[in-house]
């Protein structure tokens, strides 16, 4: 069975990407979209216990994993 996994989730803006701005429900809807079984939150050089518990409790139904993109 084949899984989709989208390692590479920003959600919080750092100096590399300081114009971006995260929405949850956006990501909801990218996740729904593409089907996506799992994700990874791979912010520039931080990670956000906080805000990866939140994620992690808003998309219940998907397995979510911590990184950060050194």
């Amino acid at each position: 069975m084949t899984k989709k996994i989208d390692f590479h989730i920003h959600t919080i803006a750092s100096i590399k990407d300081s114009d971006f701005t995260f929405s949850l429900d956006w990501l909801r809807n990218y996740v729904e979209t593409f089907e996506l079984d799992s994700i990874a939150i791979t912010n520039h050089d931080l990670f956000d216990k906080e805000n990866f518990n939140e994620i992690a409790e808003a998309l219940s139904d998907i397995k979510v994993y911590p990184g950060i993109e050194l």
